[in-house]
């Protein structure tokens, strides 16, 4: 698979909470395979808003977001659950990781 391969695009994608909260306004960008990415922003910036658009729980109002069909994604509560404050941060996300890691690997994908 190449290294240079497309996994994400937002395509014009505009996106906006009810009347007057727009976010998102005719965005456009590529993420490739390999590539280190990093979301920084204040509270209400849109974070949250472009992983629901990757993740496929909200639509864009216009425009569209592209993926790869093979990617996997795997997302973390901003909080931890009390229930896993006992476990280390490598723990906590092969919790995340492994059962789709598990369920690709059932259906004849390699990681």
């Amino acid at each position: 698979m190449s290294e240079n391969k497309m996994v994400v695009r937002f395509d014009k994608v505009s996106f906006e909470y009810g009347h007057n909260k727009r976010l998102l306004n005719e965005v456009s960008f590529s993420v490739r395979r390999g590539m280190k990415v990093t979301l920084m922003g204040q509270n209400g910036a849109g974070k949250s808003t472009l992983f629901g658009l990757v993740m496929g729980t909200i639509a864009p109002e216009s425009g569209h977001v592209r993926m790869d069909p093979d990617l996997s994604i795997a997302t973390a509560p901003q909080v931890m659950p009390r229930k896993e404050t006992d476990i280390t941060v490598r723990e906590f996300f092969e919790r995340r990781f492994l059962p789709m890691a598990k369920s690709r690997r059932s259906r004849g994908f390699a990681i």
